[in-house]
């Protein structure tokens, strides 16, 4: 019988949907297709014509369908903008097939792990002069992590948080939407190793391990080239959780303190670029109305996050009063931090980077 009949794979076919496709659509569609074989078979005049009217039908039904879904959907996105953006950037610009993918998981691995290397040789050792970020003169209270409480974990880190609502991790044994379904009956297990992580100013080895997705970073690059890609990289679950605990309690302790600098625009909260430009604006019409010269100076900082030293964030974030026991869970956050390519089972170490969106802050207060 192998013989005769040997197992084969076969690639499956797929195609893209039509938006607003329905059951009566789709009868239609079952229609065409007998008209059209009927035609090629008989090659009768009056086929022919039956075929291209229940064509000219189906074609006008589905522009009405198009157009009955695309309106639906642009009414509930009325008050998001974001959401308006995407639809007309998926209209606009559709994406194009992915190429072959022809580029081993070792390819990307060796490529990145000298990358690092060679950005770490450009760090200097001269010592860090820790500079105030306070309009204040006066020295800004330490942060002291509290401990998370059942409700807190349950309000700002499961259902509710934006990262964590649809999250999934490959290294999670299983999947996110089990634990948040379970939430209730997980938490007070949850709870004790998120504080005491907290208390003893240590974060687990397993929670730094991240799994690391190569993207292309448009459709039309080169898929040969590892520099086209970006690297999405993935946490479990339960280490989004203790970001999340941590990251909230910090940009209170920056807000409250008044640590930002009054001009910064990135990773603040009601800021954006349009802030940032509008400020920007508002000082060159002031320039000019007082008739002074005024210079812009723009930087483009390439492969912004890969340059992240961890001694002059640790020493930044000091200098704010981050001391003792949140100082030493930032360290270890920071430290011996590894990152896994799928196919490869061995972790590499990453010995700098801010690989992940729930940092942003941290990259904000590194350039402040």
């Amino acid at each position: 019988m192998d013989l005769l009949c040997p197992l084969s794979t076969k690639r499956r076919k797929t195609s893209c949907p039509v938006p607003g496709l329905s059951n009566v659509l789709r009868n239609n569609q079952r229609e065409l297709r007998s008209a059209e074989r009927k035609r090629k078979k008989s090659q009768f005049d009056v086929d022919l014509i039956s075929y291209y009217t229940l064509l000219s039908k189906f074609y006008s039904d589905v522009t009405s369908a198009k157009t009955s879904f695309y309106k639906q959907k642009f009414e509930a996105s009325a008050q998001d903008p974001r959401k308006l953006h995407n639809i007309f950037s998926s209209l606009l610009n559709p994406p194009v097939p992915p190429a072959p993918f022809s580029l081993a998981a070792e390819d990307f691995a060796t490529f990145y792990k000298e990358k690092i290397e060679k950005i770490c040789q450009t760090f200097t050792s001269a010592p860090i002069s820790s500079t105030s970020h306070s309009q204040d003169s006066a020295t800004p209270s330490s942060l002291n992590i509290s401990q998370a409480l059942l409700n807190h974990i349950s309000r700002r880190g499961f259902a509710n948080h934006p990262v964590l609502q649809s999250y999934h991790c490959p290294l999670d044994p299983i999947p996110s939407t089990m634990l948040q379904t379970t939430s209730t009956d997980l938490l007070p297990f949850i709870t004790p190793f998120i504080n005491g992580s907290i208390t003893s100013g240590h974060v687990p080895t397993a929670f730094k391990k991240a799994k690391v997705i190569p993207i292309l970073k448009k459709p039309a690059l080169d898929p040969s080239d590892i520099s086209n890609y970006s690297l999405v990289s993935l946490l479990s679950f339960l280490s989004k959780i203790l970001e999340c605990i941590v990251y909230n309690q910090l940009s209170d302790y920056l807000l409250q303190n008044n640590l930002h600098d009054p001009n910064k625009s990135g990773f603040k909260a009601a800021h954006s670029t349009e802030t940032a430009l509008l400020a920007v604006t508002e000082k060159l019409h002031a320039a000019r109305s007082a008739k002074l010269s005024s210079v812009l100076i723009l930087l483009n900082l390439s492969a912004a996050f890969d340059r992240v030293n961890h001694k002059t964030l640790l020493s930044t974030l000091r200098s704010l009063g981050i001391r003792g026991t949140a100082s030493e869970w930032f360290a270890s956050y920071l430290d011996g931090r590894s990152y896994q390519i799928p196919v490869i089972l061995t972790p590499s170490v990453l010995q700098t980077c801010l690989t992940h969106s729930d940092v942003l802050l941290l990259f904000g207060v590194l350039i402040t």
